[in-house]
């Protein structure tokens, strides 16, 4: 889905995207000052109702992609919790897969389908840390809560990481890194960029995310049921800071709302059972 290979630059949703930006990596969330303790202002819905038609996707492998957007606020057709999220002008959205959602500005979109790939806000389900081994796996006895994943990054020789934040997006909470790497290490060789390989998707969500020297990563690890949603804010330094990106990105993170699965009664075979489903309309 995203569309780095070798770090995590945007959701591609497929493998397209991904191998395309094999050096993309993954930028978490906006600062904690963007992100902070603070609840981030829920998406508001004006006199109309969010967007979240179909529309030509000019990605071939971003499923239900909007593509360029007009300020305003979207919802995702396709990705699992849906999201609700309000963009100004300049933005793309070039995924919307079951675990995968990607923004990045329009005026980068050269950028992505470069084999460094470029900045974006990627957002998906499932994650587990990537094996550091470069066998583009998952790394074995990791868990996938937030403390978890951060525990295991605080761990990884080569990765320069930030003191965790806790942090509340969109109806979920969890803990926020910032993730950078150590000059001169050079872990994997991913398409001839050098690295150590941050996440890794769970089959829903399709992505492979590295660290690369001249990037910036924020993760921000939401708790979500058994697992996780991840926010990955990746700024490539040539195109823009750590510090520019994040704060363009912080007004449409601070926007965020995930959809909360409804329960309702059903019948089953004359016995009585539950049905959960994230929007309204939830069917048995």
């Amino acid at each position: 889905m995203s569309p780095h290979l070798i770090t995590g630059v945007g959701p591609i949703g497929s493998a397209a995207i991904t191998a395309t930006a094999v050096a993309i990596l993954l930028v978490g969330c906006a600062p904690p000052t963007a992100g902070s303790n603070a609840e981030p202002a829920a998406a508001v819905v004006g006199a109309e109702s969010p967007t979240s038609t179909t529309s030509d996707c000019p990605n071939p492998y971003g499923g239900t992609c909007l593509g360029a957007l007009e300020a305003g606020e979207y919802q995702t057709s396709t990705f699992e919790p849906q999201i609700t999220y309000r963009v100004p002008e300049g933005w793309m959205n070039y995924e919307d897969l079951p675990g995968n959602f990607w923004l990045f500005l329009q005026e980068d979109e050269e950028f992505q389908a470069t084999p460094r790939g470029g900045s974006y806000l990627g957002i998906f389900t499932g994650i587990h840390a990537a094996a550091i081994d470069c066998s583009e796996t998952w790394q074995e006895g990791v868990g996938t809560n937030p403390a978890q994943l951060v525990a295991w990054y605080q761990s990884v020789p080569g990765l320069i990481v930030s003191e965790p934040v806790k942090v509340s997006v969109g109806g979920l909470r969890g803990l926020q890194i910032d993730v950078s790497l150590e000059e001169g290490n050079d872990t994997c060789n991913f398409g001839g960029y050098t690295g150590i390989p941050l996440i890794t998707g769970d089959g829903v969500s399709e992505v492979h995310h590295v660290v690369l020297d001249d990037m910036d990563v924020r993760l921000v690890f939401l708790r979500h049921r058994n697992s996780n949603v991840t926010l990955e804010i990746t700024n490539v330094r040539e195109q823009r800071s750590a510090e520019e990106f994040r704060g363009l990105v912080q007004p449409i993170v601070d926007s965020l709302a995930f959809a909360t699965p409804s329960v309702v009664s059903c019948q089953f075979r004359g016995s009585p059972g539950l049905a959960v489903a994230t929007n309204v309309g939830a069917r048995c």
